[in-house]
């Protein structure tokens, strides 16, 4: 179901959606080769935030690679499909923006899903007027979807862009993530861990690159000195060989992370992830520090 309200669409309205309503884009506006979409919320504290996030599907409703994954630290498309504008302020909260060539999406995505999660234990029930809107390229508004059930979620599908018939249609989802953003990106096969994993193997591999260093030491040693940091060596690295990975820095945790939340990649993507000695820079989430 869709009302229409007053507002700068094509016939004069926005279209005002429901949870599970569907419009194809063509039907609004004549311009949406491009649209802005906008993630909005109020907080009644004044504090409360979210970080918005994009994942590309492909017919299977899977992520082609991790690098499908659109977030605040990853937020532009090298083809420019998808680019992460940031948070501008709003009469009544703030919104952030997301900007989508929808002629530069590769072939082979199906469906573009977007949403936004909070940090700790932050839930969407606490802001008011959540919601998403979409204006095509000149910039005139042409839906709106109010997620007005969110709760206590830590993450909110708000919507979705998917092919349809040679153009693209725009579906209200509101579907909300008690798991926060490490479920829903799971759901997508976006390849992440939750904390417990990535802290033991945190733990594993810092372990593995100090013995591996220590053995290296040892080494430049003479007589038994030498045998001892070898073996010693030999071992970490024995344990990181078979952990499927180079021994790493004491200490050393990969990031970035969601704020927040309680997860890792458990392969770096290029470009979007790298080892870094603690401690972290400030704002970053570390899974080990000293």
């Amino acid at each position: 179901m869709c009302l229409r309200v007053p507002g700068y669409a094509m016939g004069g309205f926005v279209q005002e959606m429901v949870k599970g309503a569907n419009v194809a884009l063509a039907d609004l506006s004549d311009d949406v080769g491009s649209v802005i979409v906008s993630l909005g919320w109020a907080s009644p504290t004044g504090e409360g935030d979210a970080d918005v996030s994009v994942l590309l599907l492909d017919v299977n409703g899977r992520v082609r690679s991790d690098g499908d994954f659109y977030f605040y630290n990853h937020p532009v498309a090298a083809d420019g499909s998808v680019q992460l504008l940031g948070k501008t302020p709003a009469a009544d909260g703030s919104e952030d923006r997301i900007s989508f060539d929808l002629t530069a999406v590769p072939g082979g995505v199906e469906r573009i899903v977007v949403a936004a999660s909070r940090y700790g234990d932050a839930g969407f029930g606490e802001l008011d007027d959540v919601r998403i809107t979409l204006a095509d390229a000149a910039g005139e508004p042409l839906l709106r979807f109010a997620v007005d059930d969110a709760g206590a979620v830590a993450a909110v599908i708000f919507g979705e862009l998917y092919r349809r018939g040679g153009g693209w249609k725009f579906r209200a989802v509101g579907q909300g993530y008690a798991t926060g953003l490490a479920g829903l990106a799971t759901d997508f096969g976006v390849d992440i861990e939750d904390d417990a994993a990535a802290e033991a193997q945190a733990d594993a591999d810092a372990e593995a690159g100090a013995e591996a260093e220590a053995g290296a030491g040892g080494g430049a040693g003479a007589g038994g000195g030498a045998g001892a940091g070898g073996g010693a060596g030999g071992a970490g690295a024995a344990r990181a060989e078979r952990a499927g990975r180079e021994p790493l820095p004491p200490a050393a945790v990969c990031w970035p992370a969601p704020r927040g939340e309680a997860v890792r990649w458990r392969r770096c993507p290029p470009g979007r992830c790298r080892w870094t000695p603690s401690p972290l820079p400030a704002g970053l989430t570390a899974r080990r520090k000293q």
